[in-house]
């Protein structure tokens, strides 16, 4: 899949429900990905999921929608893929958990219709639980098939963005990247890792 972005300084956005940031996005070489940075705020309607309380059990309670940025790392191709590190970072004073898969979707032009299917979980990476101490990261690793690969029945159009859904959540974020993919949802072009302890990706020049 041929993806980029520009280069420069990482963009942060408070979302409350379903705000969205739009930053521009180039075709050019992949090995300069985007590095976006999004954080997910709860509304007052309550988004976050039952998971999220906090448990009276021993270790910390699951991480909250009000708490993480979501950054997405610098892209990598490997052999006909791209690969993007989808980053959780804890924003709050005290330690939380995450465990398991991300859910990520490609988003049109206008940032508001759903394109093709949403990524495939990627059942070889195993699912733990992850501390974050306040400023840990937890990573999950974004891997985007060249659209190209498919027949012509796979619909192939262009994508503007990603919306990223942190695991145990129900807020998500949308993130700039642009590209090609099916729109037939036969035709899987995202798989996504389970979340890992790790550091943030590159964020700045």
């Amino acid at each position: 899949m041929d993806t980029s972005t520009g280069g420069g300084r990482l963009l942060a956005v408070s979302l409350a429900g379903a705000a969205l940031l739009l930053a521009g996005c180039s075709t050019g070489n992949a090995s300069a990905g985007p590095r976006v940075r999004s954080t997910v705020r709860a509304s007052s309607s309550g988004l976050a999921s039952p998971s999220a309380t906090p448990s009276t059990s021993a270790g910390p309670a699951q991480c909250k929608a009000g708490t993480l940025s979501v950054v997405l790392g610098h892209a990598r191709a490997a052999r006909g893929a791209t690969r993007y590190p989808i980053a959780f970072k804890n924003m709050s004073a005290d330690s939380c958990t995450l465990r398991g898969f991300p859910e990520v979707s490609f988003f049109g032009k206008n940032y508001s219709i759903k394109v093709g299917s949403a990524a495939t979980r990627n059942h070889g990476s195993a699912e733990h639980p992850v501390g974050l101490s306040p400023e840990g990261t937890a990573v999950a690793l974004l891997r985007v098939v060249n659209a190209k690969k498919y027949p012509s029945r796979c619909g192939q159009t262009t994508v503007s963005g990603i919306s990223v859904r942190p695991p145990g959540l129900t807020n998500s974020v949308r993130l700039p990247l642009s590209g090609l993919t099916c729109k037939n949802p036969r035709y899987h072009v995202l798989t996504v890792n389970a979340v890992v302890e790790g550091p943030p990706p590159p964020q700045g020049d």
